[in-house]
């Protein structure tokens, strides 16, 4: 591809915002081959002022947050990949393609992906605006977490399976039946704990900002445990594992170029289409949890530095909005189900780029 730079996609569902996108290089360095929740509003501006109980049968049961590094592995044929670590919900098998189509006329070319460095993948830490404007947020958490300040004070506690309102009222941010600082973060204290906010549940942190009147709540986690919800919001689990896969890399590259290049300076980027889909623990599944497990630390890259890659429901989105550079997501399970490799399937959609491995900088 004579030129690599990309115009940047937002997924999804018919809608989109063009605008020039660049090929960003980060803190971190990279090991390059040779060859739409919104936050609901309280109805009538009125908020139930006591605590609110959340029921232990909404409690998502999911792995613990650790994650599994991909084991280096020659490639030594564009099929031959690991098996997932965690065994593939099961779901109904994808139909048979019947008809030809233009990805099935092309030549199968491959990505290379160069031997992984030594150590584990680095933990990239990304902001994620789960709540934008809301007039108040219920968050509670699945183990016993605490309330701090920005300098690690204690506010309050909160007990599993417990809700509070957080609101602002008299300009004075409220927890439940305490005052508290305007920017104040909510921690589980066990690793394994999740927190929900207004109607889902999140790993990691959350930071609650209250500004004017009203509140900005902000995920913080990392990369790979954000990715898990990602490829399930962005792409059916039940799809091939290979376009999972590829779907993840995709959208960890898309990830890494907003953590270099932040929305601003409270988080790097929503959780809608407009970035990329998220939902939180709700779109995870044994599938997702594999197709980034099996590609973690993987980006696509060019001359060092990490693609902003772009990708879109249908190649005729991806044709017309994007002139035709990007990944189709559909045109991926196709492939995918002609026992295409991500590798395979990448090198169709980005031309040009390679894959790289990510790695902590010297």
């Amino acid at each position: 591809m004579n030129n690599p730079y990309f115009r940047t996609a937002f997924p999804g569902r018919g809608r989109f915002y063009p605008s020039v996108a660049l090929i960003l290089p980060l803190t971190l360095s990279v090991v390059a081959s040779a060859c739409k929740q919104n936050p609901s509003s309280p109805q009538s501006g009125v908020f139930s002022k006591q605590p609110l109980v959340l029921s232990p049968a909404k409690t998502p049961i999911v792995p613990a947050p650790e994650l599994t590094t991909l084991a280096p592995a020659p490639i030594s044929s564009a099929l031959g990949q690991p098996q997932p670590k965690t065994k593939p919900s099961s779901a109904p098998s994808t139909p048979k393609v019947t008809k030809p189509s233009a990805y099935q006329s092309t030549q199968a070319e491959t990505l290379a992906l160069p031997p992984k460095p030594s150590g584990t993948s680095p933990k990239v830490p990304i902001r994620v605006a789960i709540a934008r404007e809301a007039d108040y947020l219920v968050i509670g958490t699945s183990t016993p977490a605490t309330v701090m300040d920005q300098n690690g004070q204690l506010v309050k506690k909160l007990p599993a399976q417990f809700a509070e309102n957080f609101v602002v009222q008299g300009g004075q941010l409220q927890v439940g039946s305490a005052s508290a600082p305007a920017v104040v973060w909510v921690k589980p204290a066990s690793s394994e704990g999740l927190i929900y906010v207004s109607g889902r549940w999140y790993r990691g942190a959350v930071q609650v900002i209250a500004n004017n009147g009203q509140l900005l709540g902000v995920n913080h986690l990392d990369m790979e445990s954000y990715l898990y919800s990602v490829v399930g919001a962005e792409m059916p689990p039940s799809w091939p594992l290979e376009a999972l896969k590829s779907q993840a890399i995709a959208a960890r590259s898309y990830a890494l170029a907003h953590v270099a290049r932040p929305s601003n300076s409270f988080y790097d980027l929503g959780d809608t289409p407009r970035w990329q889909a998220y939902r939180g623990v709700e779109t995870e599944t044994h599938s997702t949890l594999a197709a980034v497990e099996q590609t973690a630390g993987i980006v696509l890259s060019y001359n060092g530095a990490v693609v902003e890659s772009l990708y879109a429901a249908s190649d005729h989105i991806v044709r017309d909005v994007h002139k035709g550079f990007g990944m189709s997501q559909n045109g991926a399970n196709q492939l995918a189900q002609r026992q295409y490799s991500f590798q395979q399937i990448l090198a169709h959609f980005y031309p040009g780029t390679r894959l790289a491995w990510l790695q902590l900088s010297s």
